[in-house]
């Protein structure tokens, strides 16, 4: 995993990232790891203290006797500022309140109508969701992110495309920055993106050099490839696994093709293997327990929906040979539902994770593109503290 130091930014920046990252440590297990002077991290934690920002707590009781006092330890501020996380998807907004320490709060959800996702309507909307989960604190805000689908450029917001939307060129970032509280800086990211890199940070991928993960909010797949810490991003919509080919000539998808792997493998497909409609969100838990209690036809969804999944894992894994693979939201259910056919048939149709011995996991992140999207939010913090407080509310 890339260090926490990489990415730059001052002492500051350095030492609230790490414990960011990896909660509570001693003050000289954080000197040690970040390879920095004594003197730099007593003068850095003395800054984030004054700001509200990290807490210093009492020495370890249990730890070891040595030369001098014991080292206090030291962990972000629990009740410290707070990010907007939005999650964008095809039928609904979530949007909740972040903390450093990654807790989740006053969440709300609002489903969405067909009439409703037309940018002149939605985006309103969204700057409504962020300014009223913004008031259900006295925290400092200090920043906001939409995680979305679609072909985003990241780094001014600017959407491109969301086909499940029907998105086209839209300065998303811009607009909401106009009504959202002034002060507030926006982003915007893919949130499949997000998902995974939370996911690889402080889910199922930790521990693992490299990481593919799928992921299905009941419409759509997306996907994430995380290699030495850092996701492939490519001109910012790498790794479209919702749109690899695994039935030709199949169902038209609205990217243009057909056959693409999230017309076979999400919630919709499971409901249309079973003869049945994906108008309610619980549909497709509805056949999977029906599976489970041994109805037949649901059985053969779970296969017929599963095999499709096979074979777009195998085209990503033969091309990608991930260390691990990663299944998350819808996905993780059908995979629980379907053990040991995928994993028997990825193995039997992938020499490479036949020989790299590739492990299969589920996501253990109940919110994971939440906790993306409040990393991406924070990040201005996290590389210059005392700047970011000043520009923020």
């Amino acid at each position: 995993m890339r260090g926490v130091g990489d990415d730059g930014g001052s002492a500051a920046g350095r030492v609230l990232t790490l414990l960011q990252r990896s909660g509570p440590l001693t003050r000289a297990a954080v000197t040690a790891e970040l390879g920095l002077a004594a003197s730099a991290v007593g003068t850095a934690l003395s800054d984030l203290t004054a700001l509200e920002l990290v807490r210093v707590g009492e020495p370890l009781r249990d730890a070891p006797a040595g030369r001098g006092r014991p080292s206090p330890v030291v962990e972000v501020n629990p009740d410290g500022p707070v990010a907007v996380a939005v999650q964008l998807s095809a039928d609904r907004v979530t949007a909740g309140l972040v903390g450093l320490d990654r807790r989740i709060s006053h969440v709300r959800q609002r489903f969405l109508s067909r009439a409703e996702t037309d940018p002149g309507v939605l985006v309103p909307g969204l700057a409504d969701a962020v300014a009223e989960a913004a008031l259900q604190t006295d925290r400092r805000c200090v920043g906001v992110c939409i995680a979305m689908p679609g072909f985003i450029r990241e780094s001014d917001g600017f959407v491109r495309s969301s086909l499940h939307l029907g998105w086209d060129e839209v300065p998303l970032a811009r607009r909401l920055a106009g009504m959202v509280p002034t002060g507030i800086p926006v982003a915007v990211g893919r949130a499949s993106t997000l998902a995974v890199l939370a996911e690889f940070r402080y889910g199922a991928g930790r521990g693992a050099t490299s990481m593919l993960a799928l992921n299905c909010e009941r419409v759509g797949v997306g996907g994430g490839f995380i290699d030495a810490g850092g996701p492939l991003t490519g001109a910012g919509h790498a790794l479209e696994a919702g749109h690899i080919i695994v039935e030709p000539g199949g169902l038209r998808c609205p990217c243009g093709a057909r056959g693409c792997l999230e017309m076979y493998a999400d919630a919709r497909a499971l409901a249309r293997a079973a003869g049945r409609r994906h108008d309610r969100g619980d549909t497709a838990a509805e056949i999977l327990d029906g599976a489970a209690a041994g109805d037949r036809a649901a059985r053969e969804a779970v296969r017929v929906t599963a095999g499709h999944l096979v074979t777009g894992l195998t085209s990503l894994v033969n091309t990608l040979a991930p260390e691990r693979v990663v299944l998350m939201g819808f996905l993780a259910d059908l995979y629980r539902a379907a053990e040991d056919f995928v994993r028997d048939g990825l193995m039997a149709s992938s020499v490479v994770a036949r020989t790299g011995h590739i492990e299969i996991v589920t996501g253990e992140l109940r919110d994971a593109a939440l906790v993306g999207a409040a990393e991406r939010a924070f990040a201005p913090l996290l590389r210059e503290p005392r700047t970011a407080l000043r520009t923020s509310r």
